[in-house]
Order: structure tokens, then sequence, then C-alpha cells
């Protein structure tokens, strides 16, 4: 082709023997358009193919600073990679020696992005990152292969998912913007949980596919979501999630109600359920917040009191009647009649007792009348219903089993398609360069 203009024909000529086809039975509608996409992908590909090739170089000086180093123009050499339209486009550009670094310096893939890429255009990798973030490979390569009319490998989806991963920034202070921290909010609603996913148990000197036979072993990833309400609507809500000790996670979370405006928030409200590190957390850095102990996990721990009744059918009646107690309130009436019946009438006084502890060590974090006062959630059904999306959904299933370092490139990902930012990861970053001479 010389010029788009010569597309032109062939479009009316193709349209003519699509029509004369669909007429005679000779093809459907659905196959008519099979071959409208067909011809999109080579006029597509032929178009950014031109813009592609007819891109000015950033860089043409043979010694400029690049970052305070010294670069020196070493050879032309060839881009390659797959576009959108499932073509590979060939391009010729400028390669630099950095001083110091054995990798080559591209000013034109920096300027179109190409750095953040591998073998395959900025829009594909996102395109497959973005689908291979959201359920197991080899489904989303079948998906994706028929969403864009050829065929891509769950390999390609794979590596493209964990190299975009593996770049993508992690720290909040990185990760959200400086303008979630200004915006004022009248409350921040914080939540924090943590679930199980399996991974490969690694093993010195098995790597590529014998690996995927050592056995599986379970680690924990803590997953938080933070909603801001101003209102009475939600202006804001991030997710986060991190692998690793608790302790890390702790102040993971702390950075992430930083910089999504704790601040400037008129009210803060920290929902859990009763397990220690999460109130330990919360004192530790959200010390002001209104704490809320979730309702879900008291009503658990109120029926398994209850089912340690003598009488079953007392017990299933004592168990209706402070449900509509706990929830109206009025915890210390609950404790006072929970006090007597571990005395007389249930059948394990050691079980019971611990039951009525965590109601004693939690009562503070029970003021469900309070709370639904305020308009405030006394569950903590979103972070839950956060650690499904997040993690089982994604880590759980079949083909879903990986090595720790594969996990977190995943999950960076598929937190970054939930937060929307997983677009700007591509935005072009170019390094900044002067003109050199002497040297």
């Amino acid at each position: 082709m010389n010029s788009i203009k010569e597309f032109l024909p062939l479009a009316e000529l193709l349209v003519k023997e699509l029509i004369d086809q669909i007429d005679t039975d000779t093809i459907n509608l659905k196959k008519a358009e099979e071959k409208i996409v067909e011809f999109i992908n080579r006029f597509g590909h032929y178009l950014f193919q031109e813009v592609t090739n007819n891109c000015q170089e950033p860089v043409i000086e043979d010694r400029v600073i690049v970052n305070e180093k010294k670069a020196k123009y070493h050879s032309m050499r060839n881009l390659r990679f797959i576009d959108r339209f499932g073509h590979e486009i060939i391009r010729s550009r400028r390669c630099y020696t950095i001083e110091g670094q054995s990798a080559g310096y591209y000013p034109l893939d920096e300027k179109l992005g190409m750095d953040k890429c591998r073998s395959f255009s900025p829009l594909m990798t996102y395109l497959q990152s973005f689908f291979g973030a959201c359920e197991a490979y080899d489904p989303s390569a079948k998906k994706l292969s028929k969403a864009l009319g050829f065929n891509i490998s769950a390999t390609a989806v794979q590596n493209n998912t964990e190299m975009t991963g593996d770049r993508l920034e992690h720290h909040p202070f990185n990760v959200i913007p400086v303008s979630q921290q200004n915006k004022e909010c009248d409350v921040m609603i914080v939540e924090a949980d943590g679930t199980m996913s399996p991974q490969i148990v690694q093993k010195e000197g098995v790597e590529g596919r014998a690996s995927l036979k050592l056995p599986t072993e379970y680690k924990e990833c803590n997953v938080l979501a933070i909603q801001k309400y101003k209102n009475d609507e939600k202006i804001d809500e991030w997710i986060g999630g991190q692998y690793g000790p608790r302790k890390e996670f702790e102040n993971y979370l702390h950075q992430a109600g930083l910089r999504m405006g704790q601040i400037k928030a008129k009210e803060v409200v920290f929902i859990a359920d009763g397990a220690k590190h999460n109130w330990e957390m919360q004192m530790n850095h959200f010390p002001d917040a209104i704490c809320i102990l979730d309702f879900y996990h008291v009503t658990e721990h109120l029926s398994e009191f209850c089912d340690l009744f003598k009488n079953k059918s007392k017990g299933k009646k004592q168990y209706e009647k402070w449900y509509d107690m706990l929830y109206d309130g009025e915890v210390l009436q609950v404790l006072s009649e929970m006090k007597k019946a571990l005395e007389e009438k249930i059948s394990n006084t050691d079980e019971a007792l611990k039951h009525y502890n965590y109601f004693t060590n939690n009562q503070n974090r029970m003021k469900y009348d309070s709370y639904k006062e305020k308009k405030l959630p006394i569950g903590s059904g979103l972070i839950e219903g956060k650690c499904k999306l997040v993690v089982n959904r994604r880590f759980k299933g079949n083909g879903m089993r990986w090595k720790k370092a594969d996990n977190e490139r995943v999950l960076e990902v598929r937190l970054a398609v939930f937060n929307e930012t997983l677009e700007q990861a591509f935005d072009p970053t170019p390094q900044s360069y002067k003109i050199a001479s002497g040297f």
C-alpha cells in the first residue's frame, strides 16, 4: 500500500462481496463481521506503522548527559513488537550506551512508552495485563483473542501481566495521587482483613515447569479498603493489599491512611473483627477513630455461645433475643445475662467463657445503636468482599498457583485495575537529558 486512499476501493469491494455472500446464504452476518474485523486490523496496522515510522527521534546528538551520566551514540537497532492489530511493527532507532550501564539507552522507546513493554505495543501490553489480572491466563488469552480478532497465547498474557506488575509502584505515597490527601471528607472508613492463598514452595535449583510439581503452602495476604464520604455520598475509594508479615502491612496501612487524607477527615471509622492485631493497628495509627467491631463476627460468637446451652431450644431462643439486643446497642445487658447463663445453663463453661471474654474485651466497640444513628456501617462486609474479589477469585482457582514473587506481581496489577490506575502505568516517562560536549 502506498497511501491510505488505496484502502477505500478495497473497503467498497469487501462490502459488495459480503452483501452478495449474505444474500446468497454463503455466509451469515457473524462471519461478515469477522471478515470486516480482519480488514480493519490490516488497515489499522498500516496506519499504526505509518505513525510509528514517522515519529521523530527525540535525541539526535551523538553525545548527551542522561540523568547526570554520560551517554554516547552506539548504533541503529531495530525495535520490534506486535501492535493492537496483530501485526509486527519494525522500526529502526538510535541506541546509546550510558556510562556504567550495560543496557542500551533508547530515547525513542521512552518517548513512545515502549520501554515499559516487551514484544507488544503499549496498548497490547495493557490489555494483556488487564485481562491477566482478572482471571487465569488460559481463559484470559482465549477471551482476549476472541475480542481482538487474532490469537494471543496464555504465555504472552502471563509474561506481560507479571512484567507489568514487577514495575508497578507499591508504596501508597507513590500510588495514591496527592490530590486524594487534600480531598476533605466528613467520614473516612478504614477496614482491614487477611485471607490465605496458595504459593509454590520454592526449592533451590528447581525452576520452570519442574517447579510446578513442588508442593503448595498457604500464605497470608492482607487487604485494606478505605472509603471517603461527604454529605452521605461516597467521594473516594482505594483498595490495597500486601503479602508478607503483619508488621509490614501495618506500616502499609498507616501510609495509605495518610495518603488518602486521614488528617483532613472530620471523622475516621475503623472496622475489623476481634483479632488482637487489628486493634493494635488501630491504636497505633488511627487512635482517634470510632472503633466498630464487625457485627457479623459478633453474631458468630453469640451463636457458638448459645449452642453450648444444655437446653438447645432455650439456647436458640436466647440467641434470637440477644441478637436483637446487641443490634440495638444493649451490650451491657447482654453481658449481664450471659454471665448468669454461665453459672447455671451452659454445658461447657470453659468454652463459653472464651466467647464471654470476647464480648467483654470488645464491649466498647459494640455501640451499634450509636453507629446506626450516625449512618455508619456496623459490619466488615466491604473488606470481606474485597478479600474475595482481590485475592480469592484470582489466586485460589485452577491454574492460579505460582511462586511468591509471581503472586505479588499479579496482585499489583489487580489492585491497579480496581483502583483504575493501570492505564496510567503506560504513560511515557522519558529520562531527562542534555547535550554534552568534551568527552
